[in-house]
């Protein structure tokens, strides 16, 4: 269970990571990194079950990552116990153009603000029920954001600490509050249009006046920015809540 940002492309032409020209390809290549062989096969095995993705490569994290397999590499997934020593890993592989998504056991807002700032696109808990793992693969895949429901708690939007942020969320209208609120809370567009009474269409030109008043650039900034001026209840949902 997984927030996203913005709209996924499940085709894209992406740059090689030496950066060569672009080619189009249809699958996105996932290289899986941690140091436990348990868990790098669970990865594996979700990940490839998954038909827009292709892991090529498994490797040990603590290995020096001048020794890891990145040449044909679209998106790392690393798995660690804590964020922060996956930082340095995290800023090279970005450096390359190479979309990371770290799981870590154990988060804290020191290290989710390490990982961000370092440039993951996906911070999840890794958790025994991976089932949201290659959705958030293809959502960065995509070129959007990735957080765990549970640990919206822990992100500090900056945001909304501007004064003239806070007077753009109070000139939101009751439903454009009410649609963003749904989205946060997990639901679908569907889901949205059916519980506040309208069309798919009415919720998503609701999201749309909403960005433009906020000067958000996706949902999810859009949700924070609800979230932490209105108090708004935080519990998030599956990516498919704040996709288009």
């Amino acid at each position: 269970m997984t927030m996203v940002q913005g709209t996924t492309h499940q085709f894209r032409s992406r740059p090689t990571s030496d950066g060569g020209e672009t080619r189009p390809h249809l699958r996105t290549r996932v290289l899986v990194a941690d140091h436990d062989p348990l868990w790098r096969q669970l990865l594996h095995d979700v990940l490839n079950g998954n038909g827009q993705l292709d892991v090529v490569a498994e490797v040990d994290s603590r290995r020096p990552l001048a020794d890891w397999p990145l040449q044909r590499v679209d998106v790392a997934v690393l798995g660690a116990s804590h964020g922060e020593p996956m930082v340095g890993a995290i800023r090279q592989l970005t450096a390359r153009r190479i979309r990371v998504v770290l799981l870590c056991l154990d988060w804290s807002r020191r290290s989710l603000d390490a990982a961000v700032s370092a440039g993951a696109a996906g911070c999840l808990v890794k958790e025994a029920d991976l089932g949201g793992v290659a959705g958030s693969v293809q959502a960065v895949t995509g070129r959007n954001r990735v957080l765990s429901p549970a640990l919206l708690n822990l992100y500090v939007n900056p945001a909304a600490t501007d004064r003239r942020s806070q007077d753009a969320v109070q000139k939101l209208t009751a439903r454009e509050r009410e649609v963003l609120c749904r989205l946060g809370e997990g639901l679908t567009t569907a889901e949205a249009a059916e519980l506040c009474g309208v069309s798919m269409a009415t919720v998503k030109s609701h999201v749309s006046h909403a960005l433009a008043k906020l000067g958000a650039r996706n949902r999810l900034e859009a949700v924070l920015m609800v979230r932490d001026v209105l108090g708004a209840p935080a519990t998030y949902g599956a990516p498919e809540a704040v996709t288009s």
